[in-house]
């Protein structure tokens, strides 16, 4: 099967670096072609070692996996093995004991029936420790050079190419030409001009212009983005966006999806964010199906490398450090790098990769002072590196441990404290017991044995280089023993361990008693476990709490739970972590501004960093330059700086920064200041009316956004009557509130009020006036609308109706506000920022398909009313509509092209939603060459070089998402004809079923006949839904031909007649003169069913005709039921008895007509019953099944009548 020549191009995998095969044309449902869920990554590995590749495959049926490598044959099984793990479903290839060699590209692939997906990977085999960086990245560029199959170049369509150019600059048409192959360049010039204008035709249907076309371009921060200028003629017509001719869905306003828009009015801004590889293509913008914009997004340009790079990390001894870096792509071979040597993961490091192969960890373990120097991660195009600073301890760490006796008491007056000595100089621990027998050990070893001193010291006299690292001392009490002394305690509790932030913090509680002793240690009341930043130690006689790099978070009181079987002992402590403040809390403001001087002020930092904010740095850049300039400095208490190093028109930006003991904060910067006249604030909002009785109004308003260039102190509101052109200021002085009440109105009289903005400059401008309100108590709020219902839906907005409310429930409704909700939210969210006037409204910009809940409020000047919401959510897709074809005249049953010329057929329909068109060629799938399109309600058909072989019956279905099938044929001709005279004048013509009534079910049969001596056709039964028919009124003695055709909706089939013509032999009795003896007939009949009603299967919407015939003397009376119920008096049925032939006729069939008919038949004699059931059809394919019969012998005597009658014509007597 490996051999096996691919019928499709390679296809694109989800993994990068697989390339997959496809080997048929059209892949058996439930049945796929191979392809990769892990593939084996490249491994650098030193000699000696035993490599492993493992794959994670999937298809169906299963692959076989092959695995080959580029220089020789894997024929040793005992140097390469090959397994699979049925655990974790991976394939594995082992090469144990590796050699120079073994370096080399070992390909893998997976087979079966129907493709083949294959990837390659790398071994580098590293002898001894030479250059390695450099052997790495030799390696690297040869796996670029000998890779066996390189990424395909992505097809672009030629279509899509032409509508770059159409969009491309005139000095990108050489480039773009021969990018795509296009060597005839005058006559591209003319194709394009052509195009062009073609194009402003289609645009003018939608657009008034379109100006400012930026292509795509790449940012620093990995997103590309194109905009354009657009005058639509209607807002609500659809954008739609394009990538490589694939309909993309893009957000509005959200930087968290791939593809955002952001609309600001006529401009139009597109956003490919977190750029990948495969973002590469050409990108187009259509409104509604017109071209508008086409760019191109080239792999080149596409930045690959590190997000975030490795940054210095510093730690203590014993601590753990990590490395952490992010890429813009993903990769799974990097290697990381100590002092150009590879780093394998092991007790000492770990190494981890995200599963989207961006983020890279590496945690180095009990770091050491050997293990400081430079960490390398390696992702082969680039690499970044860092370095790891071990810091040691500043003191060593003493421990008392205390055994203690139960005959005597035996405790420390003066324990041991921490001591800092330097190298070769004398140092003394020394401590005091109330009591005299102890031996001093450091470690397991005793140092010195002291009896009968009370005060006990040990004297190092050269401090050794050992004595720098922990130095552990344990004093075991001889004597007979006394309770544990608190001191230790009472110390940790008083004095808090203080630590750097970036430093190691670690406490260490020694103790002693019964085993086993279980220690917990808590952080502010929660239990603090095990993680890469906390590692708790527990050993027999101590416990000891290391967190790395801390942070200010780490502050806090941690509590230690020491517990055995004897009791319960607790110890805390407080950590203070202390760093640099952080930065003041901003915005700056802008006190004072004019040509001499700026006055800015802010607030002090949140945090201050743990120990106090000394002073704040103020520093200047004028705009327009790089550099910064220092103007001073302010005491910790002092948030206002004031600068005369300005000048005139210019503008400048200042920063503050915080700083302690240990360092400057992070600087607040401001907006820019101009240095210039004094300026005015300018206008604020207009004033919103908070409430409102009749004997006061409560106002608010927001500051305005230009307040000039000093600060606002104040504001002045005034008021006035509606209709008035005097304003009145409300208070003698301004206000320095947002918020007020204004008093001394009259109440029933309408006021406006603004509001202006008062400065060191003077008063700024007026608002515009606020919405005008009466001075009366509030008015009740509206009842509840009324029937709320949905009256159209579509795949963006609902439309929704209801009635006003009840005036007896509140006061009159002044609006109305629309809110919904998305099934999985609880948040209501409004439809309309203002009420609407009308009792309907559109909710539109839902997303399709989407369940949504909708509710209404009435509102007016007292409030908004009760909500009323709809019982179910609706769905946000268009009313559904069963497909159907729309025939016309102009559509042919019956094509006929040479070959070579151009198939195309159109077959438009209506349908909702979109169905699925499907064309068969004789009851089979299409060929290859043939190309099937479907949009906007037509399906095409098109082949563009016809061959004999096209020839046959062609079949269109349409099937939409609830599985309702609709059907385009021409139904097939009937079979032969047998004709058979069983009755005096009349001829049954029986007929085979056409081969279409198989899968056909609007079929039905049209019967003709043809007079030898008129040679014309005449129709004599249509609708006819069984393979034979009666004829009657024939004329004994002449010729006649019969004809047969199958007909539905769609067309006619061709005709099935007889061949020679059907003569009724004319009988020549004996003449003989017979006088009739008189004798009276007795017709007298009780009514009785000649043909029976039949049950009926009818497509809603369609009319049915229900018939059956009847007879009996005297002539009977007719009733029709439904379900028990007459039918006589009911305007929606209308029937007829027309010589004993009932008919009963439903017009628009709907659900609720389903049910049983009987028709009674009652005379002197008797009555008689025929019943039938009526079933409407659930699909949407079936059509009414129609019987009509017309019997000439039910009432012959009502016939011979009429014929007798002289007044008729024979026209008359023939309808």
């Amino acid at each position: 099967m490996g051999q096996t020549e691919a019928v499709k191009p390679h296809k694109k995998s989800a993994i990068p670096g697989v390339t997959i095969k496809q080997f048929v044309e059209v892949i058996p449902k439930g049945c796929s072609k191979p392809d990769f869920e892990r593939k084996p990554i490249t491994l650098t590995l030193q000699e000696g070692k035993n490599a492993v590749f493992r794959a994670v495959v999937k298809g169906e049926p299963p692959p076989k996996v092959i695995w080959k490598r580029s220089k020789e044959e894997m024929n040793n099984p005992d140097k390469y093995q090959m397994s699979f793990n049925g655990i974790t479903n991976e394939f594995i290839l082992q090469i144990n004991k590796l050699t120079a060699e073994d370096t080399d590209l070992y390909h893998c692939s997976a087979v079966n029936e129907y493709g083949e997906a294959a990837c390659t990977a790398g071994l580098k085999v590293i002898q001894g420790r030479t250059d390695l960086k450099k052997e790495l990245q030799d390696y690297r560029k040869m796996l670029r050079k000998r890779t066996p199959l390189p990424a395909q170049k992505k097809e672009v369509d030629m279509e899509q190419v032409w509508q770059l150019l159409l969009n491309a600059d005139r000095k990108d048409y050489e480039k773009i030409c021969l990018k795509h192959g296009i060597v005839d360049f005058r006559g591209m010039l003319r194709k394009l001009q052509q195009m062009k204008k073609d194009r402003e035709d289609k645009q003018q249907q939608y657009i008034y212009s379109v100006t400012n076309l930026k292509h795509i371009k790449v940012n620093k921060e990995g997103n590309a983005t194109f905009h354009l200028e657009m005058d639509l003629k209607n807002p609500e017509s659809r954008i739609y966006l394009y990538k490589d001719g694939q309909l993309i869905n893009y957000g509005f306003n959200d930087d968290k999806v791939k593809h955002c828009l952001r609309q600001e009015g006529k401009k139009y801004n597109f956003t490919i964010n977190h750029l990948q590889l495969e973002d590469a293509g050409v990108y187009q913008i259509k409104v509604e199906d017109v071209d508008v914009f086409s760019t191109e997004l080239e792999a080149d340009f596409i930045p690959v490398g590190f997000r975030h790079l490795l940054s210095e990390v510093h730690c203590h001894e014993q601590g753990n450090a990590i490395f952490e870096c992010s890429l813009y792509s993903p990769c799974y071979d990097a290697v990381w790098l100590y002092r150009k040597h590879p780093i394998e993961e092991n007790d000492k490091y770990k190494i981890s990769i995200s599963p989207d192969g961006l983020t890279h960890q590496l945690v180095i373990k009990n770091t050491q002072l050997t293990d400081k120097g430079t960490y390398t991660l390696d992702i082969r195009i680039c690499s970044s590196s860092a370095w790891l600073e071990v810091e040691r301890d500043a003191f060593p760490m003493w421990a008392l441990f205390l055994s203690v006796c139960s005959e005597s008491h035996c405790h420390f007056d003066k324990g041991l404290s921490d001591v800092s000595a330097q190298k070769g100089k004398p140092a003394v621990l020394s401590c005091s017991l109330n009591n005299d027998q102890l031996t001093v050990f450091r470690g397991h070893q005793g140092l010195i044995s002291l009896a009968g001193y009370n005060f006990h010291a040990i004297l190092w006299q050269g401090v050794s280089s050992l004595c720098s690292t922990f130095l552990w001392l344990r004093i075991r009490v001889l004597c007979s023993g006394a309770p544990v002394s608190t001191a230790l305690l009472e110390k940790l509790m008083k004095e808090p361990v203080i630590v750097k932030a970036g430093q190691n913090a670690m406490v260490k509680i020694p103790f002693k008693g019964r085993k086993p002793v279980r220690a917990t240690w808590l952080k502010d009341g929660d239990e603090l476990l095990n993680d890469a930043r906390i590692h708790i130690d527990k050993a027999d006689n101590f416990t000891r709490l290391l967190i790395s790099s801390t942070d200010r978070k780490d502050c806090g009181d941690y509590k230690v739970k020491l517990k055995n079987e004897n009791g319960t002992l607790e110890a805390s402590l407080k950590l203070e972590v202390i760093d640099k403040p952080q930065k003041p809390v901003g915005p700056i403001e802008v006190v004072d501004s004019s040509t001499t001087g700026i006055t800015i002020r802010w607030k002090p930092p949140e945090d201050d960093g743990g120990t106090p904010v000394q002073n704040y740095i103020i520093e200047k850049q004028q705009v327009g330059r790089k550099t910064w300039v220092t103007l001073g400095e302010t005491s910790r208490n002092n948030s206002t700086f004031t600068t005369n190093k300005v000048r005139q028109d210019k503008s400048y930006r200042f920063r503050v920064r915080a700083v302690n003991a240990e360092g400057k904060s992070k600087a607040l910067e401001s907006d820019e200041v101009m240095a210039a006249t004094k300026a005015f604030p300018g206008p604020p909002a207009p004033p919103q009316i908070v409430s409102v009785n009749k004997e006061s109004i409560t106002l608010s308003w927001k500051a305005p956004p230009k307040t000039g260039n000093s600060r606002i102190l104040g504001y002045i509101v005034e008021k006035r009557k509606k209709g008035s052109n005097i304003w009145t200021p409300i208070t003698d002085l301004p206000i320095t509130d947002r918020k007020w009440m204004v008093t001394d109105l009259k109440e029933g009289l309408q006021y406006e009020f603004r509001v202006a903005a008062v400065s060191a400059t003077g008063v700024g401008e007026t608002s515009a006036p606020s919405d005008a309100v009466f001075a009366r108590d509030p008015m009740k709020p509206p009842g509840r609308v009324r029937d709320l219902k949905v009256t159209n839906t579509d795949y963006t907005s609902i439309t929704l109706a209801w009635m006003k409310p009840d005036s007896k429930e509140g006061g009159s409704a002044k609006g109305y506000k629309v809110e919904k909700r998305s099934s999985d939210s609880l948040k209501w969210t409004h439809c309309n920022t203002v009420p609407i006037g009308l009792t309907t409204c559109t909710v539109k910009g839902l997303q399709a398909r989407e369940m949504y809940f909708l509710r209404v409020r009435a509102v007016n000047e007292g409030g908004l009313g009760e909500a009323l919401a709809l019982d179910t959510c609706i769905q946000a897709v268009p009313p559904i509509v069963n497909p159907k074809f729309l025939r016309d005249d102009t559509m042919k049953n019956l094509m006929i092209i040479k070959v070579g010329n151009c198939i195309r057929v159109h077959m438009p329909f209506e349908a909702s939603p979109t169905p699925e068109a499907i064309w068969l060629k004789d009851g089979l799938p299409l060929p290859s060459r043939a190309i099937v399109s479907t949009r906007d309600g037509l399906s095409q058909l098109l082949i563009p070089s016809a061959e004999f072989s096209d020839s046959g019956l062609y079949t269109i279905i349409l099937q939409n998402e609830w599985g309702k099938k609709e059907s385009f044929n021409i139904p097939q001709s009937p079979g032969p004809i047998l004709l058979q005279e069983k009755i005096l004048n009349t001829v049954t013509v029986i007929w085979e079923p056409s081969p279409t009534e198989k899968w056909e079910s609007n079929l039905y049969y049209v019967v003709m006949k043809c007079d030898s001596n008129k040679g014309s056709w005449q129709v004599v039964g249509d609708l006819i839904y069984t393979n034979k028919f009666t004829i009657t009124k024939l004329i004994p003695g002449r010729g006649y031909y019969f004809r047969v055709v199958a007909k539905n909706y769609m067309g006619t089939s061709d005709p099935s007649e007889t061949v020679q013509p059907w003569i009724m032999q004319k009988e020549k009795d004996e003449f003989k003169v017979r006088l009739p003896k008189y004798r009276r007939v007795n017709q007298n009949m009780p009514p009785r069913f000649l043909v029976q009603l039949k049950p009926h299967v009818v497509t809603t919407a369609f009319d049915c005709h229900m018939s059956c015939a009847v007879g009996g003397y005297p002539k009977p009376k007719i009733t029709w039921y439904k379900d028990g119920r007459n039918l006589s008096e009911d305007p929606t049925f209308f029937s007829t008895n027309d010589f004993g032939v009932c008919c009963l006729v439903i017009p628009g069939v709907t659900k609720r007509d389903e049910g049983e008919y009987k028709l009674e038949a009652t005379n002197e004699l008797g009555h008689a019953v025929s019943k039938g059931i009526l079933q409407p059809a659930t699909m949407g394919h079936y059509l009414p099944l129609q019987c009509n019969l017309i019997l000439s012998s039910v009432y012959p005597e009502y016939f011979t009548e009429f014929n007798n009658t002289p007044t008729k014509t024979k026209r008359d007597r023939e309808k």
